[in-house]
C-alpha cells in the first residue's frame, strides 16, 4: 500500500531518467549527424509490409525528452493537486498510457504505427476529461472525442489511399503527388491542433483536473496535429495552395482565440485561448515553410505553459477551484513565491527578452518580415503578437491586483514542497531553453536584413491595439458601443456550429420522421392500428358465438374466403 501511496513519486523520477537520457541523445545525434531508424515486419501481405516504424533522430528525441520532462514534473504535481483522491492510481496510470501514446506518435515514421498513437492519444484524453462525473465534463468529453474521431478518419482514409505505393512509411517517398491524400493529412492536423473550425474542443477540454490541461495544452494532444505536419511537410511541399488554404485558416484562429481571450475572465479559459492562439502562430510558420522554426516555438511554448497551468491551478487550488480572475485579486499577498513564476512564465508568453518566448517569435516576425507575404497576413500576425502581450498582461493585473480580497494570506500553502520543486524546474527551462535550443536547432547561421520602416511595425502594432482594445473596455465607450458579450464568451459561436450545425438538422430530421412514421402512418397501419383492428374482430367473433342470429361458423367462413382472396 506504501508503494501504490508514492506512485506519483515513482513515475515521476522514471520520466525524469528518461528525459535525461533523451536530451543526451539529442545532443549526440546533433554532434555526430547521426539518426536511428528501427522497423518491424509484423506481416506481408500481397505486395504489401505492414511495419512498426520507429525513428530516432534530433527532432524526435529532443521533443520526447520535453514530454518526459513535463510530464515527470506534472506526476510531481499531481501529488499535491490530486491530494485525497480516492482513485489516484487508476489517475495516474491513464496518465502514463497518455504519455505513452503521445511518445508513440513522435517516433512513428509509419502511417500505421503511428494511427496506434494517435487513437491512443484520443481514447486517454476522453477517459481524462471525464474524470469528474458530472454534466459538464461528460459533454466536454464528447465534443473532444468527436472533433478528434474527424482526424481519425482522415489518418485512416489515407492510409487507404496510401496502399497503392506499398508502404506506409513517409519517409520513403520523394513526394505525395496523390492531393486527397494530402488534404487528409492536412485536416488531421487542423483537428488535433484545434484550428478553426475544429476550435471549440479545445477550450472544453477544460473540464479535465488541471494536471491533466497541463499536460494536454502543452506538449501532448494539442501538438500532435504541429508535430505531424512538420514530419509530413517534406513529402507534400509542393502542395502550395493547401498551404495557403492552411495559412488564412491558421491566422483566422490566431486573430480569433486572441481577441477573444483578452475578454474573458476566468483564467483558465484564457489559458486555454492562449495555446490557441499560439497553436495558429506555429501552423501560419509552419504553412510558409520553416519548419525548424515552428518546431522550435513548439518546444519553447511547451516549456512555459506547462508551468503557466500550474500557477494557474495552485491559484484556483488555494481559493476553493474558482476560476474566475476577478476573484483572485492580492494573490501575490497569499503567495508571493508562485506569483513570481506566474509573472515570469507569462512574461515568456508575452516574448519578453530574453525569456523563452522571446527568441522563437523575435526569430518568427523578422522572417516574415523578410518573406514576401501577403501585407494583410503580415498585419494580423502582427496583431495576433500583440493581443499575446495584452491578455498576458490581462491576466498578471487580473491576478496581482487588490481590488478583492477573499482570503487571509495565511491560508496559502506557498511553500508546499511538490509545488515549487516542480514549477520551478519548468519555470527554470522557460528561461533558458531559448537561448540553448536556439543555437541547437538553428545550427547553420542566417542574417535577418530588415528595412529601417520595418523595425518600427511593432511598436507601432503595440500602440495601436494598446489604443484599440482600450477604446473597447473603458468606461465611457462601454455604454455607447454594443458590445456583444454572449459572441466573444462562445467563441463567435464555434461551440454551436460545432455542435448544432451537425447535430441540429439530424435530429430536425428524426424528429420529421418519428412524427410521420413511428407516430403517424406507420403507428395507424402498423402497431396501434393493428391492435385496433384485431379488438374491433374479436369483439364481432364473440357477439357470434353469444348471438343466435349471426353463426360463428358464417363469420369464420367469411373471414376464410377474404383471406384467401388477398392471398390469390
Amino acid at each position: 500500500m506504501k508503494l501504490f501511496s508514492n506512485i506519483y513519486d515513482i513515475f515521476s523520477l522514471l520520466l525524469f531518467g528518461f528525459s535525461f537520457i533523451f536530451f543526451v541523445f539529442t545532443f549526440v545525434g546533433l554532434c555526430f549527424e547521426k539518426s536511428f531508424f528501427f522497423e518491424w515486419e509484423i506481416f506481408y501481405c500481397l505486395s504489401s509490409s505492414i511495419v512498426m516504424s520507429f525513428i530516432f533522430d534530433w527532432m524526435s528525441l529532443m521533443f520526447l525528452g520535453t514530454v518526459s520532462l513535463i510530464s515527470a514534473c506534472i506526476m510531481k504535481y499531481s501529488k499535491y493537486y490530486m491530494e485525497g483522491e480516492v482513485n489516484f492510481l487508476r489517475f495516474s496510470m491513464v496518465l502514463l498510457m497518455f504519455v505513452g501514446s503521445m511518445a508513440m506518435l513522435i517516433v512513428s515514421p509509419n502511417l500505421i504505427s503511428l494511427m496506434l498513437g494517435w487513437d491512443g492519444l484520443g481514447f486517454t484524453s476522453y477517459i481524462l476529461i471525464i474524470y469528474y462525473q458530472n454534466e459538464s465534463s461528460c459533454n466536454s468529453g464528447m465534443l473532444t472525442i468527436l472533433s478528434n474521431r474527424v482526424g481519425d478518419v482522415m489518418i485512416l482514409m489515407s492510409i487507404g489511399l496510401l496502399s497503392w505505393c506499398g508502404s506506409w512509411s513517409f519517409y520513403l517517398f520523394d513526394e505525395v503527388e496523390n492531393t486527397a491524400t494530402s488534404v487528409m493529412i492536412i485536416l488531421a492536423g487542423m483537428t488535433k491542433s484545434a484550428q478553426m473550425p475544429f476550435s471549440a474542443w479545445l477550450p472544453a477540454a477544460m473540464a479535465a483536473p488541471t494536471p491533466v490541461s497541463s499536460l494536454v495544452h502543452s506538449s501532448t494532444l494539442v501538438t500532435a496535429g504541429v508535430y505531424l505536419l512538420i514530419r509530413f511537410y517534406p513529402v507534400m511541399v509542393s502542395m502550395e495552395g493547401l498551404w495557403k488554404c492552411l495559412t488564412v485558416v491558421s491566422v483566422m484562429t490566431m486573430f480569433m482565440a486572441g481577441f477573444v481571450a483578452n475578454f474573458e475572465t476566468d483564467v483558465k479559459k484564457v489559458v486555454a485561448l492562449s495555446t490557441l492562439s499560439q497553436l495558429g502562430i506555429m501552423m501560419i510558420i509552419l504553412s510558409v515553410g520553416m519548419v525548424k522554426l515552428s518546431f522550435f516555438h513548439l518546444i519553447t511554448h511547451a516549456m512555459f505553459k506547462s508551468s503557466l497551468f500550474m500557477c494557474v491551478g495552485f491559484i484556483m487550488h488555494n481559493i476553493s477551484g474558482a476560476q474566475d480572475g476577478r476573484s483572485m485579486s492580492s494573490f501575490s499577498s497569499l503567495s508571493p513565491v508562485l506569483m513570481g513564476y506566474f509573472v515570469i512564465v507569462n512574461l515568456a508568453l508575452a516574448g519578453f527578452p530574453f525569456l523563452a518566448g522571446f527568441y522563437s517569435k523575435d526569430l518568427i516576425l523578422e522572417n516574415m518580415f523578410m518573406m514576401d507575404l501577403n501585407y494583410l497576413i503580415m498585419f494580423m500576425l502582427v496583431i495576433g503578437a500583440g493581443f499575446t502581450f495584452s491578455y498576458s498582461l490581462r491576466v498578471i493585473y487580473l491576478v496581482s491586483s487588490s481590488n478583492y480580497v477573499m482570503y487571509s494570506v495565511s491560508f496559502s500553502e506557498d511553500m508546499s514542497k511538490e509545488v515549487i520543486s516542480c514549477i520551478s524546474k519548468l519555470v527554470m527551462m522557460s528561461m533558458v531553453i531559448g537561448f540553448y535550443f536556439s543555437w541547437v536547432s538553428f545550427s547553420e547561421s542566417s542574417m535577418i536584413v530588415l528595412a529601417m520602416y520595418e523595425k518600427y511595425v511593432i511598436m507601432l502594432s503595440g500602440l495601436l491595439v494598446g489604443g484599440f482594445m482600450y477604446f473597447f473596455v473603458s468606461k465611457e465607450t462601454k455604454s455607447s458601443i454594443f458590445m456583444p458579450v454572449s459572441l466573444l464568451s462562445n467563441m463567435f459561436y464555434l461551440p454551436e456550429a460545432s455542435c448544432d450545425f451537425f447535430s441540429k438538422p439530424f435530429i430536425k430530421v428524426g424528429l420529421m420522421l418519428n412524427k410521420v412514421l413511428d407516430a403517424g402512418w406507420s403507428e395507424y397501419y402498423g402497431g396501434k392500428g393493428g391492435e385496433v383492428f384485431l379488438i374491433d374482430n374479436s369483439k364481432v367473433l364473440q357477439l357470434s358465438q353469444s348471438s343466435v342470429m349471426i353463426s360463428g361458423y358464417a363469420v369464420s367462413m367469411v373471414y376464410l374466403v377474404i383471406v384467401m382472396i388477398m392471398v390469390y
